[in-house]
């Protein structure tokens, strides 16, 4: 099963009604607030992902295993916060 961020689930949803209604500048104050929280939050969520991915690359080719490990199960923990 796909695993999707609560997050991006919201971002559907406001750009679905934005959709609807005829653009995201139609969004009530409070609905454009909070997409841009959550434009926010999934750029610090993309960073974070991104970072542990690089720094896990750079650990398999340095055949740190411990520290790859130590990556891999930060990500998968990572993932499974996700609900």
């Amino acid at each position: 099963m796909i695993s999707i961020h609560p997050l991006h689930h919201r971002l559907a949803e406001l750009t679905v009604k934005a959709e609807r209604i005829g653009g995201f500048n139609r969004l009530p104050v409070e609905e454009q607030t909070e997409l841009f929280h959550c434009l926010q939050a999934n750029t610090d969520l993309i960073r974070k992902i991104e970072g542990l991915k690089q720094l896990s690359f750079i650990a398999r080719q340095a055949k740190d295993t411990e520290w790859h490990v130590d990556l891999q199960r930060q990500l998968n923990e990572l993932e499974k916060s996700w609900g």
